[in-house]
């Protein structure tokens, strides 16, 4: 199972999922998604209280019917002809169904009839506002993600179009991701927290060999293959070392804020450079939340309930959870704020990770 992009869902409709209305069918609930966000940017320019309070509940309504008779309204950017959902996508991949839906794109699974093997294929959304930046990170993703070959690291195949269309095709990892588990189990034994984590951080050594950071490493960007094989996705904001020693900047340079804000780095929410030092603090963050069941950070709605970490010392997970001294130890040091006083690369923390299942 393929983690999905980026949603760009407004945070209001957080507010809905958590009644718990919205079934597992990820194709009903992008279209519901569509008609509650227009509801709500309606609503957003009405200056009456009681209007405001009238249309929210019209749109908690629509759900609570099951997701029958929804009116059709019509979302910010132009509409675009559903990618398809059957049948063979550019004379060699055949549809085999859907992975996930969101804001940037679709991600299927696909037969390729070439080489006979299942890929995961993502069809990017291709008009709005957005579209020019989705199309610069789907371009980056197969670039970067190319220079990388681990067993560890999603392997990526090709990036094509097709009537229009820009696709991307990488590695099946048929699983689960470290969310979803998680979610299922919480907290994990100590040992296996380990191996996971030492996964993660080979991949990273391969990926900074490369000359590429990350800089979104979160529980859904960790694949767990049936056979316990741990695999790294989704380098769609990764960035190329190279882009700060030649001081670039934009979308694929070295400053600007990008990546999930639960799980950003103090370097990412001041804008400062970012380098491997950031996927270490990522790593300190999942080694967090598999020994404690919960993230070290919760989900915040805004950067500044983001910023307000960073005048706070690093999580230590003793403080909630029974850990192991020397585990607990590494996760403050890779989730100190200054990145120097964190371990240097993804080996040091395997290191540390190693001596402790050894001991």
């Amino acid at each position: 199972m393929l983690s999905f992009f980026e949603s760009g869902t407004p945070v209001l409709l957080g507010w809905f999922r958590g009644f718990g209305v919205f079934g597992a069918c990820h194709e009903k609930l992008f279209k519901v998604e569509k008609r509650v966000m227009t509801a709500m940017t309606m609503t957003a320019t009405l200056s009456s209280g009681g209007e405001w309070h009238r249309r929210m509940g019209e749109a908690a309504t629509w759900i609570a019917r099951g997701m029958h008779s929804l009116p059709t309204l019509m979302v910010g950017a132009s509409a675009e002809a559903a990618p398809p959902e059957e049948g063979l996508l550019a004379g060699r991949y055949l549809l085999r169904g859907m992975l996930g839906r969101g804001g940037m794109g679709t991600v299927y699974l696909a037969s390729d009839q070439v080489t006979g093997q299942q890929v995961a294929l993502k069809v990017l959304q291709t008009t709005g506002r957005r579209s020019k930046v989705a199309l610069e990170r789907f371009r980056r993703e197969a670039k970067l993600a190319q220079r990388i070959s681990h067993e560890n690291v999603a392997r990526v195949y090709e990036l094509g179009s097709h009537q229009g269309r820009v696709f991307l095709t990488l590695e099946y990892v048929e699983g689960e991701d470290l969310n979803a588990r998680l979610e299922r189990e919480g907290p994990l034994a100590p040992a296996e927290a380990v191996r996971l984590a030492l996964a993660v951080c080979e991949g990273l050594e391969a990926a900074h060999a490369a000359g590429v950071v990350h800089r979104d490493l979160k529980p859904a960007n960790v694949l767990l293959g049936r056979g316990g094989r741990v695999v790294l996705s989704d380098f769609g904001i990764a960035r190329a070392m190279e882009d700060a020693e030649e001081g670039e900047g934009g979308l694929t340079g070295s400053y600007g804020m990008v990546g999930t804000p639960q799980y950003m780095a103090p370097e990412q929410l001041t804008e400062d450079p970012v380098d491997a030092r950031t996927d270490v603090y990522a790593v300190g963050l999942l080694l967090y939340e598999m020994l404690v069941g919960e993230p070290a950070f919760q989900r915040v709605t805004s950067l500044k309930a983001a910023y307000e970490r960073l005048r706070k010392p690093p999580p230590d997970p003793r403080e909630r959870r029974d850990v192991p001294e020397l585990l607990a130890e590494l996760v403050v040091r890779c989730l100190n704020r200054a990145p120097e006083q964190r371990p240097a690369s993804a080996r040091l923390v395997a290191s540390a990770l190693s001596e402790w299942r050894n001991c």
